[in-house]
């Protein structure tokens, strides 16, 4: 009768982000490295404000995979942080503003 109920109580929360579309993204990079992720959400679109706790978007995973999920969303976040900086850096190499030419 409720065998959906326990399931549910064995989902954590990976990540908490501001909308809708980010939570997506989220989701689908985590389904793509092969951990089941889904989206809720009590954001309220209409509502021209972010209400604190009613403008959350969780991205939930299985319990046993929060772990794994955290991790590999930390060294995504971590490896962007990185790319975006090493863009910057890169166009420095490439001789811009080089006294030599």
């Amino acid at each position: 009768m409720g065998e959906g109920k326990p399931d549910e109580r064995e989902w954590g929360i990976a990540k908490i982000v501001e909308s809708t579309e980010e939570a997506v993204l989220v989701a689908g990079f985590l389904n793509s490295n092969g951990i089941r992720a889904e989206v809720e959400s009590l954001h309220v679109e209409e509502m021209p404000v972010n209400l604190g706790g009613l403008g959350e978007v969780r991205v939930r995973v299985p319990a046993d995979r929060l772990v794994e999920a955290r991790a590999l969303l930390d060294a995504s976040d971590a490896s962007s942080a990185a790319g975006a900086g090493g863009d910057d850096a890169g166009d420095d190499a490439d001789g811009r503003g080089d006294p030599a030419e």
